[in-house]
């Protein structure tokens, strides 16, 4: 018997008179993946929400047959779908951060669904099972982790918390919605080989991603999803080589496109860190989140910077914005004081240093319209309030967005597209210099073709520098002039991009990189053309 059952499901969401999913049908048996695939918006999330009852209120579902875990799903109360939901299905979403609740240890949300589902269960044993199911999902010193808040870890360790959480029912169906997004190649890897264990055991996975080389890896069957239908299914092996609908063909086209980066000449030194250090004081202990990051950004050019979840890239990159302050050490902008000035001193030049956040959602205020976001941006500029839905207009289409989207709110919008906005903001200011937190790691992989061609062409016709950081190797390898490779805190080798990835010398270099060569990203940018 299959665990899901789809005929004809279309799906319209509260104000669009338009469907969002429009006459799908799939199935899934035990230790079968079903993955979807397509760009932002295209209606697969809201697809996936449909079997866990997770759609916004006053959508519209309607299908021939919706049939979950044996089942019939069309008409479920709240409560029902609730006695589903962590014991049947289980579900791992997109947004890590805004998933946990940030009032909660990471011990609290793991246990949850045991307290509900098994309630039987001691709290010694629960506290036993915990532990375990972080050491399944990689999650380094678990014990520690386990008595830390959402705020306290990094993109990646969330990401691997809430895969914990949504496997501590024992569902029979885990629906996993980009769960490798926020990943590093080396617990990527991990996160891959668990999916399939659990597979190989039985579970049955319907899989999200706009990585196409991680739904190649583990999907049996693959749908292409656009505009909210699907256009092409087939066995995963078939499509991939032989693709039948011409948007299938893009999408595998834009997957194997290589970048080079910009080579604008060599400007002045923009910005320098020099000897940073930070240290938390995390579950009574100290945490040395930086120690002794030092380097140089010149204009034109871009430092990228690598590392596993939690290695103190995000933490170097506060720093560099200002937002955070040093232990030790300090940040020179344009060759004058940075980090040791109060805001106050700060404040009149921040328009020239802007960051595109890799957690876009709460980046934004909820209540303010695309609009609103981008105006407050482009007002601080100077810009007359009459010529600044104009050029919101404009810089929404750099990002390969429509005007279509100017009255939507936050959470009105994919990933990918919130993604595109945090983009679009940060470049209203016209900045000199961007620091790019996994500003990529949100979107598909036609979309995220375009936007890092976007940040190449700008850097070479405006001489735009920047400090990418991303788990995504050959990103960084195509955009850096310069890589930091980072573990624990400390930089363990820096140096010219080509040179790096040529002939690493430290053993830790050497992991990362072996790694992206196995891992599935690694093995298509040899194998897709």
């Amino acid at each position: 018997m299959n665990l899901v059952s789809v005929r004809n499901l279309r799906v319209t969401l509260p104000g669009s008179a338009a469907a969002v999913v429009d006459g799908v049908s799939f199935s899934i048996a035990a230790g079968q993946c079903f993955g979807i695939v397509g760009e932002s918006g295209a209606g697969k999330t809201v697809t996936a929400r449909s079997l866990i009852g997770l759609n916004p209120d006053g959508a519209r579902v309607a299908a021939d047959e919706l049939t979950v875990a044996g089942v019939d799903a069309r008409n479920l109360t709240e409560r029902a779908w609730r006695r589903l939901r962590g014991a049947a299905v289980g579900l791992v979403g997109q947004d890590a951060l805004v998933s946990l609740d940030p009032l909660r240890r990471v011990c609290a949300e793991v246990s949850e669904p045991l307290e509900v589902h098994e309630p039987g269960l001691g709290r010694a044993d629960r506290a036993r099972r915990v532990l375990q199911l972080l050491e399944q999902v990689a999650m380094p010193e678990p014990a520690l982790r386990a008595r830390q808040y959402p705020h306290e870890l990094s993109g990646g360790l969330r990401q691997r918390a809430l895969i914990a959480s949504a496997l501590a029912g024992s569902p029979a169906l885990l629906i996993a919605d980009e769960p490798t997004t926020a990943l590093d190649a080396t617990v990527q890897a991990r996160i891959v080989r668990l999916l399939r264990e659990l597979k190989e055991s039985g579970l049955g996975l319907l899989l999200i991603s706009h990585d196409l080389a991680i739904i190649r890896q583990l999907a049996d069957e693959v749908a292409v999803m656009k505009d909210g239908r699907f256009v092409e299914v087939q066995a995963a092996a078939r499509l991939f080589a032989a693709p039948q609908h011409p948007y299938t063909r893009g999408l595998l086209a834009a997957a194997s496109l290589s970048l080079a980066p910009a080579r604008p000449p060599v400007g002045e030194v923009v910005l320098a860190a020099r000897d940073l250090a930070k240290t938390y004081g995390r579950a009574g202990r100290e945490l040395r989140a930086v120690d002794g990051v030092s380097f140089e950004l010149r204009a034109g050019h871009t430092v990228g910077m690598v590392g596993e979840s939690g290695s103190g890239k995000s933490t170097v990159a506060r720093m560099l914005l200002g937002t955070e302050t040093p232990d030790r050490g300090d940040v020179r902008l344009h060759g004058e004081p940075w980090s040791s000035l109060p805001e106050s001193g700060r404040r009149a030049r921040r328009g020239g240093i802007q960051i595109i956040q890799q957690d876009s959602l709460s980046a934004f205020d909820p209540r303010a319209s695309v609009l609103q976001i981008l105006s407050e941006a482009i007002g601080l500029n100077g810009t007359p309030r009459r010529l600044r839905k104009a050029r919101a207009v404009e810089l929404l289409l750099q990002v390969a967005l429509t005007d279509a989207l100017l009255g939507r709110r936050a959470h009105q919008l994919s990933g990918g597209q919130r993604q595109r906005v945090a983009i679009a903001r940060a470049l209203a200011r016209e900045p000199s210099i961007l620091v790019c937190d996994e500003p990529v790691s949100a979107l598909d992989v036609s979309i995220q073709s375009q936007v890092l061609e976007l940040l190449a062409s700008l850097q070479e016709t405006r001489g735009l520098a920047m400090v990418f950081i991303s788990h995504d190797l050959a990103v960084v390898r195509g955009l850096s002039h310069d890589i930091l490779v980072m573990k624990d805190g400390v930089v363990v080798e820096q140096g010219a991009a080509a040179a790096l990835f040529r002939a690493p010398q430290h053993p830790f270099t050497r992991e990362l990189l072996a790694a992206h060569a196995a891992s599935p990203r690694g093995r298509s940018s040899q194998t897709v053309s």
